[in-house]
């Protein structure tokens, strides 16, 4: 057995470990390359540190284990290049080492509530916050693309930091676009009309002659990559400021 690729098991259980721990499981999933591999060998240094202490323990305190290691550690020994009891007792620590990385996980998580520690990763990130306070609120919010489109919707697809997100889901309320030059809104298209009172079901059939239509069928699904602006909208609010002396019935809202 050589002594290197043993020590590769322990990072395996640490990679394991991070990467299901709520604490540490959506920093995981967006790190890559040197950041990634030294996470790894932090936890998997902490978990060989606990698993070779652990078995010190148990074989001082139980004679029944300590016994039963006693016997695979005699059937490793001959496998090892210098068939030493130390390179047997290393083989021993290093597969279990590997092994407790997702158990001691989910025994943390019974106390690192996924909740909590979802909203705490999501508020790190401007967009995922953004959109976790409209969903939180029901609110609207308004979308502008690179091609001066733009959308005013419920967010639908809810936020899970661990996948690198490229599109953002909308049931869509109003469309229409900013003009080029003065960047002033007009809408176009109002979906509320298809809708009705339809849009906060979105299984519901539509009124015929759409019945064979749910507002769900109109989700649309935005690049990420296309939008330059985005905020929370609120109809009522857009009105007001139509109704401005400062604004004309195109307006900056």
């Amino acid at each position: 057995m050589d002594a290197v690729l043993l020590f590769a098991l322990p990072l395996v259980g640490g990679l394991l470990f991070c990467s299901h721990w709520n604490f540490t499981r959506w920093r995981v999933a967006r790190e890559e390359g040197h950041r990634l591999y030294f996470r790894a060998v932090f936890y998997g240094a902490l978990i060989f540190a606990l698993v070779a202490a652990g078995r010190y323990l148990i074989e001082e305190h139980v004679p029944q284990i300590a016994s039963q290691l006693k016997l695979i550690r005699s059937f490793l020994q001959p496998l090892a290049k210098d068939q030493s009891s130390a390179a047997a007792d290393l083989a021993i620590t290093c597969f279990v080492s590997m092994l407790s990385g997702l158990p001691l996980a989910w025994l943390l998580n019974l106390v690192f509530w996924k909740s909590y520690w979802l909203k705490r990763a999501i508020h790190k990130d401007v967009l995922e916050a953004f959109l976790l306070k409209a969903a939180e609120r029901e609110t609207s919010i308004a979308v502008t693309m690179d091609d001066h489109k733009v959308y005013v919707g419920y967010v639908v697809e809810a936020s899970d930091p661990a996948v690198s997100r490229k599109y953002i889901s909308l049931l869509p309320l109003m469309s229409g676009y900013r003009d080029k030059k003065t960047h002033k809104l007009q809408f176009t298209t109002f979906y509320t009309e298809l809708y009705g009172d339809n849009a906060s079901d979105q299984s519901t059939p539509l009124p015929p002659p759409l019945e064979h239509l749910t507002a769900e069928d109109f989700t649309i699904a935005l690049s990420v990559d296309g939008i330059t602006s985005y905020r929370l909208f609120d109809s009522q609010a857009y009105y007001e400021f139509q109704k401005s002396e400062h604004t004309s019935d195109e307006s900056n809202y």
